[in-house]
């Protein structure tokens, strides 16, 4: 599945859902601001969490270890290893 479908359903998913952060606090206009990217990356080793309910469907993202308002997004539902690459990134404002 292409980045741009995948991009689309997350954003309508995040836009309907209420979010779980445990240890976060990003905005529902923040998540759905995502800037798809292939470009190289380099993150922080720790991973935020998010969870979409009711559907309890997984996203993660790694802060950009060069630019600590650029958060990489990943979307568990399509992922088949940790090493999947992001769908793009996020702008923490």
């Amino acid at each position: 599945m292409s980045h741009h479908l995948i991009k689309n359903e997350l954003v309508k998913n995040i836009k309907h859902s209420k979010i779980d952060q445990k240890d976060s606090a990003f905005s529902k206009e923040e998540l759905s601001d995502i800037t798809l990217s292939d470009e190289r990356k380099n993150t922080i080793d720790k991973d935020i969490y998010l969870i979409l309910l009711p559907e309890k469907d997984t996203i993660y993202l790694n802060q950009d270890s060069r630019n600590r308002n650029k958060f990489w997004i990943h979307y568990k539902k399509y992922e088949i290893l940790k090493n999947t690459a992001s769908i793009g990134y996020i702008m923490k404002k």
